[in-house]
C-alpha cells in the first residue's frame, strides 16, 4: 500500500494554502472549522488540512471536479450491527471499505482515518493505524466508481472498543471538500470467552455422581455403536384354544404413549434397593456403569378371535447391580399399574428361571423368597419383589467375559366368565426391550488390570468424565468451546457424540505431537494466564490425544476425525481452532489466536493455556476415572465440561458457525 509522507518543513505552508483556498471558494462551515492542535486535530476539519495523500494543486481548482467518497463506508468482516449501530467486526484482520468517484473520470485514492468513539458514535481520539505523520492509510489510485478496501495492520486496534472511521478522496490534484459520513465499528474476536475466577480449593467432582442415562453407547467397532431405532419387542402369547381364545403379554407401552389409566396410583413409590431413580412410577430404562434399571408397563390381554376381551396392566421392574468382584444382583418387582379389572378372577405370576452364559450362574431363590404373594384378584394393588444373585468364575487372570442375564416369568390367568381352566403363558425379559436398549444390560466382567481388582461394568453404558471447572476453568473452557462449536461435538451426550478411549501410548504421543509440537504454546501463549511463578504455558489439545476422536490420529491409524489441511494426508494442529488464554481487564479470557479466524467447521482445537490448569484438569483425576470405570481400549465415554454460558453469548447458541463471544460460569 502506498502513501505520501510530506516533510514537516513544508507542511504548514501547504495547510495555509489549502485552508485559504477553501475559504475563498465558500466551502461552508465544515471547511472553515478549526484544524485543532497537532495532538488533538479537529475530526471535522477539511480533508486538505491533513493532506496525507499529497499536496493540492492550486491551479487545478477552477478547471477540475473534485473526487467524492461514498456515503456508506463499512468495516469488515462483519456479521451484524448492534443496537447503537456499531458494526461487529469478528476478525483481527480488519478491513475498511468505501467507494470513490470522480466526475472527470480521473483515478482517485481514499484516505482512511480512524477515531475512538463514545457510545453514541462521536469521535474522541484519533488512532494511529499507519506509521506516517497523520496515522492514516492512503489507498492506491483506483478507477472512478471502484470500491476501495484497505487492511488495518494487526495490533493497531483494541478489542471491544468503539471506533468510527471516515474517508476523504484525492485525485492527485484536489481533495473533496468534506469527509465521508462516519462509520461505526467494534473489533470482536471470533472467540472471546470470559472465564470465571479459579477456586483452587474446589474438590474434583466424582463420576459416580453423574445421573443415569438412557443411551445405549457401545464400544467403538461394535455393531450398532449407537442406539438403534428399531423396536425388537414382541407380543408373547399362549396358543389359541378351541374357542379361539388366548392370553398375551403385550409389547411394553412407551412412557410417552401410556394411557392415563396405566399411571401409578397416587402413593409414595419406593426406591429399589436404595437406588432412588429406579422405581415403578414410570416405565423407562436407565443405566450407569454399575446399575441398570428397566421398568415396563406391560398389558395382560385376553383375546377371542384376535379381539381383546379384557386387559390388565402390570408394571415389571428389573434392576441389576454390579455390586461384587465376581458376583452381581438382580432385583425383580411385579405390581399392577391399576386395579385388576373384574374380567379377571385371578392373575398368578411365578418365577420360571434365570438365564446367563458361560460361567455366569444364577443362584435361584425359592418360591418363598418373594416379599409378598404373587397373585392378584380384582381390586388388589400390592407389589412383590424377588432378589437373585449371580456368580461367575474369576479364577483366571487377564480374561474378559460378556454376560447377558435373562429371566422368564410364568403366568396363570383365570378369567371371571365361568371357565374354570386357567390360561397359561410366559413372559421372557429379553423379548420385550424397547428400541435401541436391547444391549444396555450387557455386562462385561474382567480379571485384567483395567480397574481395582476383579469387576464388572455395563459395557454399553458410557460413563462421564467430569472436569473440575471451578479449579481449572482454562482447560474446561477450551473443552467447552470445541465441544459446543465444532460439528463433531466430541464427548457431548446431548449430541450423541461419545469419545472413544485409545489405549496405545505410542499413538497417543504421535497424535499429541502433531497437534501440539514442541514450543507451540510458548510461541503463542501469554504469561498473564499463568497461575503462579512456577507455572508454564502448555498446549491443551481437544479431543484428547488418548482418544480415537483426536485430530492428530489419521484415518489409516484408526482415527475418526483427522485434522487435515487441504491436499494433505498428515494431521496437523494448524487445521484446528487455535486459541490462547490471556488476562484482559480483571478476568482471564480465551481468545482466538492472533491472525487466525476459525470457520467453526474444524474437527479439533489446541490452546496455549496454563500448564497447571491443563495438567491438573486431567492427570490423577482422569487416571482415577479410568480405574473406577474400568475403561478399556475403544470404550465410549462422555465429557461433562461443567461450563455454562447461560444467555450471555452475543451471537446466540454456539455451534451455529458464528463467533463465540460468551461469559462462562463454572458449575
Amino acid at each position: 500500500m502506498s502513501s505520501y509522507r510530506p516533510s514537516r518543513t513544508g507542511l504548514r505552508g501547504r495547510i495555509a494554502v489549502g485552508v485559504a483556498m477553501l475559504l475563498l471558494m465558500g466551502a461552508g462551515p465544515a471547511s472553515a472549522a478549526g484544524t485543532g492542535s497537532a495532538d488533538r486535530p479537529d475530526p471535522n476539519a477539511a480533508p486538505s488540512s491533513r493532506p496525507a495523500a499529497g499536496p493540492e494543486v492550486e491551479s487545478a481548482a477552477a478547471a477540475a471536479s473534485r473526487p467524492v467518497s461514498g456515503k456508506n463506508p463499512t468495516a469488515a468482516p462483519s456479521k451484524r450491527k448492534d443496537a447503537a449501530g456499531f458494526q461487529r467486526v469478528i476478525s483481527q484482520k480488519v478491513q475498511l471499505k468505501n467507494t470513490v468517484t470522480d466526475a472527470d473520470g480521473d483515478k482517485s485514492n481514499l484516505t482512511f482515518e480512524v477515531w475512538t468513539a463514545d457510545a453514541a458514535g462521536n469521535p474522541k481520539t484519533r488512532v494511529k493505524i499507519a506509521d506516517n505523520e497523520y496515522g492514516v492509510i492512503v489507498s492506491p489510485y483506483v478507477a472512478s466508481g471502484a470500491t476501495v478496501t484497505v487492511d488495518v495492520p494487526a495490533g493497531k486496534l483494541a478489542l471491544n472498543t468503539n471506533y468510527v472511521f471516515h474517508t476523504s478522496a484525492f485525485d492527485g490534484s484536489l481533495y473533496e471538500t468534506d469527509w465521508s459520513p462516519w462509520s461505526r465499528f467494534r473489533v470482536e474476536l471470533p472467540v472471546d470467552l470470559t472465564l470465571p475466577t479459579p477456586d483452587y480449593t474446589a474438590p474434583d467432582p466424582s463420576s459416580f455422581d453423574v445421573p443415569p442415562s438412557t443411551y445405549q453407547t457401545k464400544p467403538l467397532g461394535s455393531s450398532a455403536a449407537l442406539s438403534a431405532k428399531s423396536d425388537p419387542a414382541v407380543e408373547q402369547c399362549s396358543p389359541v384354544d378351541e374357542d379361539g381364545r388366548q392370553i398375551c403379554f403385550g409389547k411394553p407401552i412407551p412412557k410417552n404413549k401410556a394411557p392415563k389409566k396405566v399411571a401409578q396410583a397416587a402413593t409414595t413409590t419406593a426406591a429399589t434397593a436404595g437406588v432412588p431413580w429406579c422405581n415403578t412410577e414410570f416405565p423407562s430404562i436407565l443405566a450407569t456403569r454399575f446399575t441398570e434399571c428397566d421398568v415396563r408397563a406391560v398389558p395382560v390381554i385376553i383375546r377371542t378371535d384376535g379381539v381383546p376381551d379384557a386387559i390388565a396392566y402390570f408394571t415389571f421392574l428389573r434392576m441389576i447391580e454390579l455390586d461384587g468382584q465376581n458376583s452381581f444382583t438382580e432385583h425383580l418387582t411385579i405390581e399392577p399399574a391399576q386395579q385388576i379389572p373384574l374380567d379377571f378372577a385371578e392373575i398368578n405370576m411365578m418365577l420360571n428361571e434365570h438365564l446367563c452364559q458361560g460361567s455366569c450362574k444364577p443362584v435361584e431363590p425359592g418360591s418363598d423368597a418373594w416379599t409378598e404373594k404373587t397373585w392378584w384378584i380384582p381390586g388388589e394393588m400390592h407389589s412383590t419383589s424377588l432378589t437373585t444373585s449371580y456368580t461367575w468364575d474369576a479364577s483366571v487372570a487377564g480374561k474378559q467375559y460378556v454376560f447377558k442375564p435373562d429371566v422368564k416369568i410364568d403366568a396363570n390367568i383365570l378369567p371371571s366368565d365361568g371357565k374354570i381352566r386357567p390360561f397359561m403363558t410366559g413372559y421372557q425379559w429379553s423379548k420385550g426391550y424397547s428400541g435401541g436398549t436391547e444391549d444396555l444390560d450387557q455386562i462385561r466382567c474382567d480379571t485384567t488390570t483395567a480397574g481395582p481388582g476383579t469387576g464388572c461394568v455395563f459395557v454399553n453404558s458410557a460413563p462421564t468424565y467430569v472436569f473440575n471447572s471451578k479449579a481449572f476453568p482454562q482447560a474446561a473452557a477450551h473443552g467447552w468451546l470445541i465441544q459446543q462449536s465444532t460439528p463433531n461435538h466430541a464427548g457431548s451426550q446431548s449430541e450423541l457424540k461419545p469419545l472413544y478411549y485409545m489405549g496405545d501410548s505410542a499413538q497417543n504421543s504421535r497424535s499429541r505431537n502433531r497437534i501440539c509440537p514442541t514450543g507451540w504454546a510458548a510461541a503463542n501463549g501469554d504469561a498473564s494466564a499463568l497461575a503462579d511463578a512456577a507455572d508454564t504455558l502448555n498446549c491443551d489439545e481437544f479431543a484428547f490425544a488418548s482418544s480415537y476422536n483426536s485430530g492428530g490420529m489419521s484415518t489409516a491409524e484408526g482415527g475418526l476425525n483427522p485434522a487435515l489441511n487441504p491436499g494433505s494426508t498428515t494431521p496437523t494442529g494448524a487445521a484446528c481452532i487455535g486459541t490462547y488464554a490471556k488476562k484482559h481487564g480483571t478476568a482471564v479470557h480465551l481468545f482466538s489466536l492472533n491472525g487466525t479466524d476459525p470457520t467453526f467447521k474444524e474437527v479439533c482445537g489446541r490452546s496455549a493455556i496454563s500448564g497447571m490448569h491443563n495438567q491438573e484438569s486431567m492427570g490423577n483425576h482422569f487416571a482415577t476415572f479410568m480405574r473406577d470405570m474400568r475403561i478399556m481400549d475403544k470404550d465410549a465415554y462422555w465429557l461433562d465440561t461443567r461450563m455454562s454460558a447461560g444467555n450471555t453469548c452475543l451471537y446466540g447458541t454456539p455451534g451455529n458457525g458464528e463467533p463465540v463471544i460468551c461469559k462462562l460460569t463454572a458449575q
